[in-house]
């Protein structure tokens, strides 16, 4: 007859729980640091009015750039992985963990296929097709941001991670609206590109804040020997 050693509960929990707290924190962490990164740009570029301009071909700016927008793809896809080893607890529709990851592919993408010379409007004299994916990626990405807000907004258990996400994504989907406007039709480009900035500081941010919420209530949920909620 052989004997079966069982692992006492809370080292089993606390086992289970370092991965998705690590991926988690790495991945907020990573977040923060594209956000800085992009700032670093800004500052050494002042002139430049759209984020993406940035990242195009011949600036100085655009290898860092370009390694910061990769960071926040690499942030977007470790916080995915987190939620799915995690299991239960961030679905509403589908899994959030989905929305992250298509949305990490995205930034990956925009980070390697880079804008032209003057970051050109897609179809406008000038515009090359790297100018068309550049900024198709991008856009959808962000598009999915602002959805992943919208989800982890819909989590009633996370009251105050809520309520963030529900200011952040008003707060993003107004600026960013407003300086798309602003570009379409020619308006105060100075304008339009800080308001461009301001919306992917926020965004970038959330995903920095969201990244250690997860890993927070991982900690949490296995400390007190809490199962994973499935909804």
């Amino acid at each position: 007859m052989t004997e079966t050693v069982e692992q006492p509960a809370p080292l089993a929990a606390s086992a289970r729980s370092a991965p998705v707290a690590l991926l988690a924190t790495s991945g907020g962490v990573a977040a923060f640091v594209s956000a800085a990164l992009i700032w670093v740009c800004r500052l050494w570029e002042p002139g430049v009015q759209y984020v993406s301009q940035l990242g195009a071909t011949a600036m100085p700016t655009a290898p860092l750039f370009n390694t910061a927008l990769l960071l926040l793809a690499i942030a977007a896809v470790l916080v995915d992985r987190s939620l799915v080893v995690r299991g239960g607890g961030y679905r509403v529709g589908w899994p959030i963990a989905t929305t992250l990851l298509v949305c990490g592919l995205c930034f990956g993408v925009a980070s390697v296929v880079t804008c032209s010379p003057g970051c050109p409007i897609p179809f406008t004299q000038g515009a090359l097709p790297q100018d068309l994916i550049h900024i198709s990626f991008a856009v959808l990405g962000f598009v999915l941001a602002i959805i992943a807000m919208g989800q982890v907004a819909a989590i009633r258990r996370r009251p105050w991670m809520r309520a963030a996400s529900v200011i952040t994504l008003v707060a993003v989907g107004i600026t960013s609206f407003t300086g798309a406007m602003i570009a379409l039709f020619r308006g105060d480009t100075v304008l339009g590109g800080n308001l461009e900035f301001t919306a992917a500081t926020l965004a970038i941010a959330w995903f920095g804040v969201f990244g250690l919420q997860v890993a927070a209530d991982e900690r949490r949920s296995r400390s007190v020997g809490t199962p994973h909620a499935s909804g």
